[in-house]
């Protein structure tokens, strides 16, 4: 028989704690595999367990203060992971942190920690995601469904009604609608009518949830709704008719106990902003590290090739629309704009680019002195790349939500990248598709995204027939 009313939200407590429980459990089990794998038993020592209990509060704490153990019936499977393993590698450095603090790191073996929590990252996400797909299997097949009524017009409401049908994983079905003006033609469900019948229908039938996608301008609308809806006790769900607005990230905020409506938000900020830096600190050395033998030869071979500097340094326009100085390798010969104040970028054959240059700019070698602007904090390793001053100005009223793309750090890499929308820009729907791109990076933004991205550019990004 289908739950009723959403019975794992009426339960959270008890379901959090069991999410708790297991995490403990799977962390506990991976010290025990990690000491069978190092010595040969799986038997912990009491400095051993102590180390085990030690790292299982500390991670305990960390994964409810990132929210892991509320209700993620209609989140992103990717954003929970990337928060677990913020949170275990948070708990990493803090533990081993402890260890130097109080010099007891000679009583543990470096091999068996490592080998710990290397098994702990992977076998953690691997259980939250095995219990998500879980979970929208038996919504699917109608257990632990909760039902809504919708109440409005147009097209706000007709996408709520299109996204429960549509993605019966979320766990919601709509059974009624009740149209602010006039009677949805909708079938298939158990009431339709107009908000005068509303109120009649909340005291009889009880849902689980109302959605009211009634217009700010429509106040009159929006006061029956609220009064008809009085003594219900479902949750209540307002949603605005914002859909002709290019937002991100729009939620609700408590400041100073005021609630607001986040319209358009960076989400780098908080601890998003704190994981990202580290993100691009820790690979960005990495990467800066092996590169090194690669730059040097770059450097000699372009100093020798052809006169001039071995960078290129431009202003270009980054994080909140500030200037900076972006760093690349020198690919063209020495010239000046053949007119002033304006940019002319690289067109396909284009003699201002040496034979080497080419080479770099076919295999995007020419960006990696841009690694300098990650560790300064100009830039990040993915998101919207940078733009000239120039072509700043000249696309910023042209193409829709551009600006927005200055909300995160320019990368050197980036969604649209990987997309194919690299190389010139040399109309306005260029400029409008890879701008979609970069607008979709920042709603979508997680650590699993920026490794994705990552990935994807050695394969796809490195060698691009449009980069000349």
């Amino acid at each position: 028989m289908p739950l009723q009313r959403g019975r794992l939200k009426e339960f959270s407590s008890e379901v959090a704690f069991l999410q708790r429980l297991a995490d403990a459990l799977l962390v506990g089990a991976c010290a025990y595999v990690a000491a069978w794998l190092r010595f040969g038993a799986p038997a912990l020592d009491s400095a051993q367990g102590t180390a085990v209990v030690i790292a299982l509060l500390i991670a305990n704490f960390l994964f409810a203060e990132l929210g892991l153990y509320r209700s993620w019936r209609a989140g992103s499977i990717g954003h929970e992971v990337g928060l677990l393993w913020v949170g275990w590698g948070a708990t990493f450095l803090l533990f081993t942190g402890l260890m130097f603090a109080l010099k007891t790191g000679a009583s543990y073996s470096r091999l068996w920690i490592g080998t710990w929590f290397a098994l702990a990252a992977a076998i953690l996400p691997a259980a939250h995601v095995g219990l998500r797909l879980g979970l929208r299997w038996l919504r699917r097949r109608g257990y632990n469904v909760r039902t809504v009524c919708l109440v409005g017009d147009g097209e706000a409401a007709a996408r709520l009604r299109d996204l429960a049908g549509s993605r019966s994983g979320l766990g919601f079905r709509v059974v009624a609608w009740f149209g602010a003006h006039q009677t949805p033609d909708a079938q298939g469900l158990q009431r339709v009518g107009t908000l005068s019948q509303l109120r009649e229908y909340a005291e009889e039938m009880p849902v689980d949830e109302v959605w009211v996608a009634v217009p700010l301008r429509d106040e009159a609308c929006l006061r029956a709704t609220f009064k008809a809806l009085a003594h219900s006790t479902a949750n209540l769900r307002y949603v605005p008719d914002l859909y002709d607005y290019e937002l991100l990230n729009h939620a609700v905020t408590e400041i100073g106990g005021v609630t607001m409506m986040d319209l358009s938000v960076s989400p780098m900020q908080g601890v998003n902003r704190m994981v990202k830096r580290l993100e691009d600190l820790v690979l960005g050395s990495v990467f800066l590290l092996l590169a090194s033998p690669v730059m040097l030869l770059i450097a000699l071979g372009i100093r020798l090739s052809s006169p001039g500097p071995v960078l290129f340094r431009q202003r270009r326009i980054g994080w909140s629309g500030r200037e900076f100085v972006i760093y690349k390798f020198r690919s063209m010969y020495l010239h000046r704009e053949d007119t002033p104040g304006q940019l002319a970028q690289a067109t396909r054959g284009d003699p201002r680019i040496t034979p080497l240059g080419r080479f770099l700019r076919r295999t995007s070698l020419d960006e990696l002195p841009q690694l300098l602007n990650v560790l300064q904090g100009r830039m990040s390793l993915v998101g919207p790349r940078p733009h000239a001053v120039e072509h700043h100005h000249l696309y910023i009223d042209k193409v829709p939500s551009y600006a927005t793309r200055h909300m995160v750090k320019p990368g050197i890499t980036g969604y649209a990248q990987i997309a194919g929308y690299r190389g010139e820009t040399d109309t306005p729907e260029k400029m409008r598709r890879r701008v979609e791109y970069d607008v979709l990076y920042i709603q979508q933004w997680s650590v699993a995204l920026d490794l994705k991205i990552i990935l994807l550019t050695v394969f796809r990004g490195l060698v691009n027939p449009n980069a000349y």
